[in-house]
């Protein structure tokens, strides 16, 4: 997929993005707030955090209310979105912001948990593999990565009547037909795999543990762990 059109796209909406979200995702409350509580209960003293695709801060609004010591990097490609993210972050001094396309690079460091809502199934399968690669390489041992994303189903029947209902629901929501239209063309940059074909690659690069801990019809929640490796003792 052409960055550049994400990057437009994105850039375009960025002021309207999160007045438009519950509209656009009819499971809102529980994909976020139910997905963030849950993650807390797996661990709960999180102390580096990067958010990819952070776009407005969104998905770490949800983080810093569970993990409010974290020091916290957002990454996005888009500066409007980030200039958001930043008025809603402005009296947070644990929060940081990088303008980068994260397919490519992520920061030189080691992080507790790595997180990304709604961004990582605009890839085309080659760059999620290697994103997945670079995510695995940049946790700390023990950690965490946690994936809010739309997803196909293994059935494209199903898939299909997913996508009928998701459509007739935004109908019916408060959107007006610019507001659609807009996202309609948002949706020529998706490039969605099942939850299965991400668990595979997940589980290919090193993770040990692997679960869809959320699923509402395209909406689904993966979190993955890179455990520290126990040394068997020598008899």
């Amino acid at each position: 997929m052409n960055i550049e059109k994400i990057y437009n796209r994105f850039n375009k909406v960025a002021e309207d993005y999160d007045n438009q979200r519950k509209y656009f995702i009819p499971c809102f409350n529980d994909y976020y707030e139910t997905s963030i509580s849950l993650l807390s209960e797996c661990k709960n003293d999180f102390k580096s955090i990067l958010d990819l695709g952070a776009g407005t801060g969104l998905l770490t609004k949800y983080l810093i209310n569970y993990f409010p010591q974290a020091s916290f990097i957002l990454v996005d490609i888009s500066e409007s979105m980030l200039e958001v993210a930043k008025s809603r972050f402005k009296k947070n001094n644990n929060v940081n912001f990088i303008i980068s396309d994260y397919s490519k690079k992520l920061p030189n460091k080691k992080f507790d948990l790595i997180a990304s809502a709604l961004s990582i199934h605009h890839l085309e399968s080659d760059k999620k593999s290697g994103l997945y690669k670079m995510i695995y390489k940049n946790l700390k041992k023990g950690g965490y990565f946690i994936n809010l994303d739309q997803f196909n189903t293994n059935s494209s029947f199903i898939n299909d009547k997913y996508n009928n209902w998701w459509y007739k629901f935004i109908d019916n929501s408060e959107i007006n037909d610019s507001q659609k239209q807009c996202w309609i063309k948002r949706r020529e940059l998706d490039r969605e795999n099942t939850i299965d074909e991400t668990k595979a690659i997940l589980k290919s690069v090193g993770f040990s543990d692997v679960e869809c801990i959320y699923n509402f019809m395209k909406f689904g929640v993966i979190i993955a762990i890179k455990q520290i490796k126990q040394h068997q003792k020598r008899v």
